[in-house]
């Protein structure tokens, strides 16, 4: 049985290839209930196979970030830990305890954002680790959260979540204004149930929400402090979680039911690429890009 964070053998049973020197742009793409994190150039072509592979045994993925190092963020359901990763590591280097299953993580400089739930129902919270901190600092809650469904920070520690509430007609997104309580609930037109939020480095606030066709979504933007959005990135696929690259040029989804992940330009939304796998049964739950991506102010 391998080790947690012990790096895979290829299905030929040789020993598994080295890390690579991180010389260039990847992106991590996390195998949904797998715990298996793959690694593969940042190119503008389908990648055939991965450079680097490693798994947590046992262990889940729900969420990765990359942070301006280079360091790759894991949040492990599983064991409810957030673990650190130095480039082209197999083990962490660094354990965050979180006191309740971490969904989604973000970061804003040098302090880890975590928004978890409460196994036995209550409200949900965003744990702060300040300034490479492995325990929290603070945290921010609010009644309305019951179930985290994505967050995003932005370039002024803004914390954006998206929640659902303790009845289905009951969600929406909330912002902790300088990552500090109270929450300010957003007016977003309540038609977008919000499952994944990201910021892109003009500082727009992007919203996944589901359509009513199974299997896709669309993502809303929204302008610096518009509650409207101006436009919208449309056929995407259910996903958990979209990141963006250095540049914001293009931005990558996971996608949790067709077994792949894909690569689309932005603003454009035009789809770069899909890359399938048929270990992917249950398709993506984490994508990061490294190098990290350029954050802006909403």
């Amino acid at each position: 049985m391998l080790c947690v964070g012990q790096v895979d053998a290829r299905s030929n049973g040789t020993a598994p290839a080295a890390a690579p020197t991180w010389a260039e742009p990847v992106v991590y793409a996390a195998l949904t209930s797998r715990g298996v994190v793959n690694v593969y150039r940042d190119k503008d072509t389908k990648p055939k196979d991965p450079i680097f592979s490693f798994n947590l045994n046992p262990g889940t993925e729900s969420s990765l970030v990359v942070d301006p190092q280079g360091n790759l963020f894991l949040a492990d359901p599983y064991s409810t830990w957030v673990f650190e990763y130095a480039p082209g590591a197999a083990t962490p280097t660094k354990s965050f305890a979180t006191s309740q299953t971490p969904d989604s993580i973000a970061l804003n400089g040098d302090s880890l954002y975590v928004f978890q739930a409460m196994e036995s129902g209550g409200s949900a919270s965003v744990a702060i680790y300040a300034h490479g901190a492995t325990k929290p600092t603070r945290s921010l809650t609010d009644a309305a959260i019951v179930i985290p469904q994505g967050m995003a920070v932005d370039g002024a520690g803004d914390v954006f979540v998206g929640y659902g509430g303790a009845s289905l007609r009951k969600y929406g997104v909330g912002e902790f204004v300088g990552g500090r309580m109270p929450m300010k609930h957003l007016k977003i037109p309540h038609y977008i149930f919000p499952v994944a939020l990201a910021i892109d480095p003009s500082g727009n606030l992007l919203i996944d929400a589901p359509r009513t066709t199974p299997g896709q979504s669309t993502i809303y933007i929204f302008p610096p402090g518009q509650i409207v959005p101006s436009g919208t990135l449309g056929n995407m696929p259910s996903l958990y979680q979209f990141s963006f690259t250095a540049d914001g040029s293009a931005f990558y989804v996971g996608d949790t039911s067709d077994r792949s992940f894909r690569k689309y330009s932005y603003p454009s939304g035009a789809m770069i690429y899909k890359r399938k796998d048929s270990d992917a049964q249950f398709g993506y739950s984490g994508i990061a890009s490294s190098p990290a991506p350029t954050v802006g102010v909403w």
